[in-house]
């Protein structure tokens, strides 16, 4: 199935792209698809997501069809989501 995956700020610069089609199994997780987005832009973008391990940077958000969902509670994806991946933006 196609789940738009969708970039702001930071990841956005890194990605590359706004917006962008993956293809995923049935089944999967918002966790799954996450690491398949940082696999793609391995030399962008991975290292912003995951610095230093498999947890994702704890000060990504990430949001499934503008719910939030957090890193640790898994989430079954479905064809009509929409997944946005947002690092924080600060300034004054």
């Amino acid at each position: 199935m196609k789940i738009v995956v969708e970039y702001t700020a930071q990841v956005k610069k890194a990605a590359g792209v706004g917006k962008e089609e993956f293809e995923v199994n049935e089944g999967s997780t918002l966790q799954d698809l996450v690491k398949q987005v940082a696999e793609q832009h391995a030399a962008s973008l991975k290292s912003i997501l995951f610095p230093n391990s498999e947890e994702l940077h704890p000060s990504i958000l990430l949001f499934v069809s503008n719910q939030q969902v957090l890193w640790g509670e898994p989430f079954t994806l479905e064809p009509h989501h929409v997944v946005t991946i947002l690092s924080p933006i600060s300034g004054g």
